[in-house]
Protein backbone atom coordinates (compact mmCIF):
# COMPACT_ATOMS: atom_id res chain seq x y z
CA UNK A 1 0.00 0.00 0.00
CA UNK A 2 1.19 3.54 -0.80
CA UNK A 3 1.88 6.39 1.62
CA UNK A 4 0.62 9.94 1.30
CA UNK A 5 1.09 13.19 3.22
CA UNK A 6 -1.68 14.13 5.65
CA UNK A 7 -3.83 17.14 4.67
CA UNK A 8 -5.99 18.87 7.30
CA UNK A 9 -6.43 22.28 5.64
CA UNK A 10 -9.71 24.16 6.12
CA UNK A 11 -11.05 23.24 2.65
CA UNK A 12 -10.65 19.46 3.12
CA UNK A 13 -13.96 17.58 3.09
CA UNK A 14 -15.07 14.36 4.77
CA UNK A 15 -16.71 12.48 1.89
CA UNK A 16 -18.79 9.42 2.79
CA UNK A 17 -21.74 7.56 1.37
CA UNK A 18 -25.00 8.44 3.10
CA UNK A 19 -25.24 4.78 4.13
CA UNK A 20 -22.05 5.19 6.15
CA UNK A 21 -23.51 8.10 8.19
CA UNK A 22 -26.27 5.95 9.69
CA UNK A 23 -24.31 2.69 9.95
CA UNK A 24 -24.56 0.97 13.33
CA UNK A 25 -21.37 1.04 15.38
CA UNK A 26 -20.33 4.65 14.86
CA UNK A 27 -22.65 5.85 17.63
CA UNK A 28 -20.41 4.28 20.29
CA UNK A 29 -17.18 5.96 19.19
CA UNK A 30 -15.62 8.57 21.49
CA UNK A 31 -15.01 12.16 20.40
CA UNK A 32 -11.25 11.84 19.74
CA UNK A 33 -11.58 8.47 17.99
CA UNK A 34 -14.31 9.86 15.74
CA UNK A 35 -12.09 12.83 14.90
CA UNK A 36 -9.20 10.57 13.88
CA UNK A 37 -11.61 8.44 11.85
CA UNK A 38 -12.87 11.54 10.02
CA UNK A 39 -9.30 12.74 9.47
CA UNK A 40 -8.52 9.39 7.82
CA UNK A 41 -11.68 9.50 5.69
CA UNK A 42 -11.06 13.08 4.60
CA UNK A 43 -7.74 12.08 3.01
CA UNK A 44 -9.53 10.05 0.33
CA UNK A 45 -9.42 11.73 -3.07
CA UNK A 46 -11.90 11.52 -5.92
CA UNK A 47 -9.90 9.21 -8.17
CA UNK A 48 -8.49 6.94 -5.45
CA UNK A 49 -9.02 3.21 -5.88
CA UNK A 50 -7.45 2.19 -2.58
CA UNK A 51 -6.80 3.59 0.89
CA UNK A 52 -3.40 5.11 1.57
CA UNK A 53 -1.25 4.96 4.69
CA UNK A 54 -0.94 8.23 6.63
CA UNK A 55 1.25 9.43 9.47
CA UNK A 56 0.46 12.12 11.98
CA UNK A 57 3.27 13.69 14.01
CA UNK A 58 3.15 14.05 17.78
CA UNK A 59 2.64 17.81 17.47
CA UNK A 60 -0.08 17.47 14.82
CA UNK A 61 -1.85 14.84 16.91
CA UNK A 62 -1.71 17.02 20.04
CA UNK A 63 -2.98 20.09 18.18
CA UNK A 64 -5.82 18.30 16.37
CA UNK A 65 -6.99 16.44 19.47
CA UNK A 66 -6.59 19.42 21.78
CA UNK A 67 -4.26 17.66 24.22
CA UNK A 68 -0.82 18.29 25.73
CA UNK A 69 2.09 16.82 23.76
CA UNK A 70 3.14 14.95 26.91
CA UNK A 71 -0.14 12.96 26.76
CA UNK A 72 0.11 11.88 23.12
CA UNK A 73 1.31 8.33 23.79
CA UNK A 74 -1.49 7.53 26.23
CA UNK A 75 -4.19 9.15 24.08
CA UNK A 76 -2.88 7.63 20.84
CA UNK A 77 -2.87 4.15 22.37
CA UNK A 78 -6.40 4.58 23.73
CA UNK A 79 -7.74 5.89 20.41
CA UNK A 80 -5.90 3.24 18.37
CA UNK A 81 -7.35 0.46 20.53
CA UNK A 82 -10.83 1.91 20.13
CA UNK A 83 -10.56 2.24 16.35
CA UNK A 84 -9.05 -1.23 15.90
CA UNK A 85 -12.00 -2.67 17.83
CA UNK A 86 -14.47 -0.33 16.10
CA UNK A 87 -16.77 -1.41 13.31
CA UNK A 88 -19.71 -0.40 11.17
CA UNK A 89 -22.71 -2.62 10.56
CA UNK A 90 -24.93 -2.17 7.51
CA UNK A 91 -28.46 -3.57 7.77
CA UNK A 92 -30.58 -3.18 4.60
CA UNK A 93 -33.99 -1.79 5.56
CA UNK A 94 -36.70 -4.41 5.95
CA UNK A 95 -34.25 -7.35 6.13
CA UNK A 96 -32.43 -9.40 8.73
CA UNK A 97 -29.25 -9.26 6.67
CA UNK A 98 -26.15 -7.46 7.90
CA UNK A 99 -22.62 -6.62 6.81
CA UNK A 100 -19.93 -5.76 9.37
CA UNK A 101 -16.60 -4.08 8.69
CA UNK A 102 -13.67 -3.14 10.92
CA UNK A 103 -12.76 0.54 10.69
CA UNK A 104 -8.95 0.40 10.39
CA UNK A 105 -6.48 -2.07 8.92
CA UNK A 106 -3.82 -0.96 11.42
CA UNK A 107 -2.58 1.77 13.75
CA UNK A 108 1.12 2.01 14.64
CA UNK A 109 2.84 4.36 17.07
CA UNK A 110 6.56 5.15 16.97
CA UNK A 111 8.07 7.00 19.91
CA UNK A 112 9.35 10.43 18.94
CA UNK A 113 7.59 10.35 15.56
CA UNK A 114 3.86 9.75 15.88
CA UNK A 115 0.97 7.62 14.70
CA UNK A 116 0.60 5.81 11.37
CA UNK A 117 -2.75 4.38 10.25
CA UNK A 118 -4.80 3.07 7.33
CA UNK A 119 -8.53 2.53 6.86
CA UNK A 120 -9.86 -0.99 6.37
CA UNK A 121 -9.50 -1.84 2.68
CA UNK A 122 -12.92 -3.55 2.71
CA UNK A 123 -14.71 -0.22 3.26
CA UNK A 124 -13.96 1.26 -0.16
CA UNK A 125 -17.61 1.01 -1.28
CA UNK A 126 -18.59 3.53 1.40
CA UNK A 127 -15.74 6.00 0.91
CA UNK A 128 -14.28 5.82 -2.62
CA UNK A 129 -15.59 6.47 -6.14
CA UNK A 130 -18.93 7.77 -4.87
CA UNK A 131 -21.20 9.01 -7.64
CA UNK A 132 -24.46 9.60 -5.78
CA UNK A 133 -26.05 9.60 -2.33
CA UNK A 134 -22.99 10.97 -0.59
CA UNK A 135 -22.21 13.86 1.76
CA UNK A 136 -19.08 15.99 2.00
CA UNK A 137 -19.02 18.23 5.10
CA UNK A 138 -15.86 20.14 5.96
CA UNK A 139 -13.40 18.29 8.19
CA UNK A 140 -12.45 21.58 9.86
CA UNK A 141 -15.97 21.98 11.30
CA UNK A 142 -15.88 18.51 12.86
CA UNK A 143 -12.44 19.02 14.40
CA UNK A 144 -13.64 22.07 16.36
CA UNK A 145 -16.53 20.21 18.00
CA UNK A 146 -16.42 19.09 21.63
CA UNK A 147 -19.12 16.43 21.61
CA UNK A 148 -19.54 13.22 19.56
CA UNK A 149 -23.29 13.99 19.58
CA UNK A 150 -22.58 17.23 17.72
CA UNK A 151 -20.44 15.47 15.13
CA UNK A 152 -23.08 12.79 14.53
CA UNK A 153 -25.98 15.26 14.32
CA UNK A 154 -24.10 17.64 12.00
CA UNK A 155 -23.09 14.78 9.69
CA UNK A 156 -26.73 13.70 9.47
CA UNK A 157 -27.88 17.28 8.83
CA UNK A 158 -25.24 17.70 6.13
CA UNK A 159 -26.76 14.71 4.36
CA UNK A 160 -30.08 16.53 4.20
CA UNK A 161 -28.46 19.86 3.29
CA UNK A 162 -26.42 18.12 0.57
CA UNK A 163 -23.33 19.72 2.16
CA UNK A 164 -24.11 23.08 0.54
CA UNK A 165 -22.59 26.27 1.91
CA UNK A 166 -25.43 28.68 2.64
CA UNK A 167 -25.16 32.12 1.01
CA UNK A 168 -26.05 35.35 2.82
CA UNK A 169 -29.66 35.19 1.63
CA UNK A 170 -30.07 31.41 1.37
CA UNK A 171 -31.91 29.23 3.85
CA UNK A 172 -32.88 25.58 3.75
CA UNK A 173 -35.27 23.29 5.58
CA UNK A 174 -35.39 19.55 6.16
CA UNK A 175 -36.97 16.92 8.40
CA UNK A 176 -35.28 14.29 10.56
CA UNK A 177 -37.00 11.59 12.57
CA UNK A 178 -36.40 11.21 16.27
CA UNK A 179 -35.57 7.55 15.64
CA UNK A 180 -32.76 8.46 13.24
CA UNK A 181 -31.33 11.12 15.55
CA UNK A 182 -31.33 8.68 18.46
CA UNK A 183 -29.71 6.02 16.28
CA UNK A 184 -26.72 8.11 15.16
CA UNK A 185 -26.16 9.48 18.68
CA UNK A 186 -26.59 6.12 20.42
CA UNK A 187 -29.37 7.43 22.67
CA UNK A 188 -32.11 4.88 21.97
CA UNK A 189 -32.01 3.90 25.67
CA UNK A 190 -30.90 7.24 27.10
CA UNK A 191 -32.68 10.55 27.77
CA UNK A 192 -36.08 8.92 27.35
CA UNK A 193 -37.95 12.16 28.05
CA UNK A 194 -38.00 14.30 24.93
CA UNK A 195 -37.10 17.36 27.03
CA UNK A 196 -33.96 15.58 28.27
CA UNK A 197 -33.02 14.51 24.73
CA UNK A 198 -33.32 18.10 23.52
CA UNK A 199 -31.32 19.48 26.44
CA UNK A 200 -28.52 16.90 26.48
CA UNK A 201 -28.21 16.09 22.78
CA UNK A 202 -30.07 18.18 20.21
CA UNK A 203 -29.83 21.70 21.64
CA UNK A 204 -26.21 21.15 22.63
CA UNK A 205 -25.39 19.97 19.10
CA UNK A 206 -27.16 22.95 17.55
CA UNK A 207 -25.14 25.37 19.69
CA UNK A 208 -21.90 23.70 18.64
CA UNK A 209 -22.92 23.68 14.98
CA UNK A 210 -23.40 27.44 15.19
CA UNK A 211 -20.06 27.96 16.96
CA UNK A 212 -18.06 25.60 14.73
CA UNK A 213 -19.76 25.64 11.32
CA UNK A 214 -21.36 29.09 11.38
CA UNK A 215 -24.84 27.75 10.66
CA UNK A 216 -27.85 28.76 12.73
CA UNK A 217 -30.32 25.88 13.19
CA UNK A 218 -33.84 26.24 14.56
CA UNK A 219 -36.51 23.56 14.69
CA UNK A 220 -40.13 22.65 15.32
CA UNK A 221 -41.54 19.41 16.70
CA UNK A 222 -43.22 16.96 14.35
CA UNK A 223 -45.93 15.06 16.21
CA UNK A 224 -48.24 12.13 15.70
CA UNK A 225 -50.95 12.67 18.24
CA UNK A 226 -49.20 13.87 21.37
CA UNK A 227 -45.91 12.09 20.66
CA UNK A 228 -42.90 13.83 19.11
CA UNK A 229 -41.70 11.66 16.21
CA UNK A 230 -39.22 14.05 14.61
CA UNK A 231 -38.24 17.63 13.95
CA UNK A 232 -38.49 20.13 11.10
CA UNK A 233 -35.21 22.03 10.92
CA UNK A 234 -34.43 25.41 9.37
CA UNK A 235 -30.83 26.39 8.61
CA UNK A 236 -29.27 29.71 7.68
CA UNK A 237 -25.69 30.97 7.50
CA UNK A 238 -24.25 33.09 10.30
CA UNK A 239 -24.18 36.11 7.95
CA UNK A 240 -27.78 35.58 6.76
CA UNK A 241 -29.71 38.62 5.55
CA UNK A 242 -33.50 38.50 5.65
CA UNK A 243 -34.53 40.16 2.38
CA UNK A 244 -38.11 40.54 3.61
CA UNK A 245 -36.87 43.18 6.04
CA UNK A 246 -35.19 45.26 3.33
CA UNK A 247 -37.54 47.67 1.48
CA UNK A 248 -38.06 46.72 -2.17
CA UNK A 249 -36.76 50.09 -3.33
CA UNK A 250 -33.49 49.49 -1.50
CA UNK A 251 -33.20 45.99 -2.98
CA UNK A 252 -33.65 47.41 -6.47
CA UNK A 253 -31.03 50.11 -5.81
CA UNK A 254 -28.52 47.47 -4.65
CA UNK A 255 -29.20 45.33 -7.75
CA UNK A 256 -28.84 48.35 -10.03
CA UNK A 257 -25.52 49.37 -8.46
CA UNK A 258 -24.24 45.81 -8.74
CA UNK A 259 -25.02 45.77 -12.47
CA UNK A 260 -23.27 49.12 -12.95
CA UNK A 261 -20.16 47.85 -11.17
CA UNK A 262 -20.11 44.76 -13.44
CA UNK A 263 -20.29 47.01 -16.53
CA UNK A 264 -17.70 49.48 -15.20
CA UNK A 265 -20.21 52.31 -14.93
CA UNK A 266 -19.34 54.82 -12.14
CA UNK A 267 -21.85 54.99 -9.28
CA UNK A 268 -23.56 58.34 -8.72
Amino acid sequence: MSKRELNTKENVRTVTSNQFITACGLEGISLKARKLLYIAISQCQKKDTEFYEYSITIKEFADLMGIASTNVYQEAKKIAMELMKGYISIVPEGTKDFEMYSLFDFCKYKDGEGLTFRLNSDMTDFLLNLTGNFSQPLLHDFLKMRSPYSMAVWHLMQREMKSKQLGITATTGFDLTLKELRQVTGTEDKFKLISHFKQKVLDKAIREIFDCAGVKITYQNIKIGRSVTGFRFFAEGVGHIDLSRIPMAEQERIKSNAEKIKKGIPLE
